[in-house]
């Protein structure tokens, strides 16, 4: 059975704000970041591909991240019985955790 997906307000800008930066750099790469995107959310919504425990996060929910081959980003969310929850959408020269405050 395949989850729900629910993606924080503050995610979706971070995905808006970086498919527009990465196409103003070159036509075409902006909707390659966005695709790669819908793929790797696709596989993870069908349990499909491994993740791995995001580093020192101490909260109560098992908040995990897949790293994106291409692009310097990771996918960040947690799993609820029915639903992915993504939190970010983290670019990896950021400051770690910056996430981490958003409610979850």
């Amino acid at each position: 059975m395949t989850k729900t997906l629910r993606t924080h307000r503050l995610a979706e800008e971070e995905l808006t704000d970086a498919a527009l930066w990465y196409e103003t750099k070159q036509p075409g790469l902006g909707v390659s970041f966005l695709d790669l995107i819908d793929d790797v959310i696709d596989r993870i919504l069908s349990g499909t591909l491994p993740s791995s425990p995001v580093p020192e996060v101490k909260i109560a929910k098992d908040v995990r991240r897949v790293l994106l081959k291409r692009f310097p980003y990771s996918i960040v969310f947690y799993e609820r019985e029915n639903e992915i929850v993504i939190i970010a959408f983290a670019h990896s020269s950021r400051r770690p955790g910056y996430w981490r405050s958003r409610e979850l």
